[in-house]
């Protein structure tokens, strides 16, 4: 029952998935200069004459948006978390709040009620983030439920 209820809301969020890149902090925002790393044995075929480059979070956080539009569940939260990993600092963490839904997705209840929770830490009027941590917890049964 309450994934049929849920699922208008989270079309909503895919809806508004270009939109999303607005809000999540630019690479010059943070302070993070674009960084290069040196070939490896994917690469080894530009003989380590081109350096590979590493994806922005940005980057990462549109396929893991585009993931999860084509079904692949797993593979968004895979793009989630090296877009998490990508900002060493965490303070992109927060702002994830799609990895909270690909948790859903994928029955990791408590994960996506802790990401759920610390999107309303930096953003508490957003009502829709709360909805999603209380389903959560509604599926994760036990004491905590209010």
């Amino acid at each position: 029952m309450i994934r049929t209820i849920l699922r208008p809301l989270f079309l909503l969020h895919l809806l508004a998935g270009n939109a999303t890149a607005a809000f999540l902090p630019s690479p010059a925002d943070r302070g993070a200069a674009k960084q290069h790393r040196g070939p490896t044995s994917a690469t080894s075929l530009n003989a380590g004459l081109l350096p590979e480059i590493v994806e922005s979070p940005r980057t990462l956080v549109q396929r893991g948006m585009r993931s999860f539009r084509d079904g692949d569940v797993p593979s968004s939260l895979s793009y989630f978390d090296r877009a998490d990993a990508a900002v060493p600092d965490g303070s992109l963490r927060p702002f994830l709040w799609q990895r909270g839904i690909s948790y859903y997705y994928l029955d990791m209840f408590r994960e996506g009620s802790d990401q759920f929770r610390l999107d309303v830490s930096v953003n508490p009027l957003d009502v829709e983030e709360i909805v999603w941590d209380v389903a959560c917890l509604a599926r994760m049964g036990g004491g905590e439920f209010p």
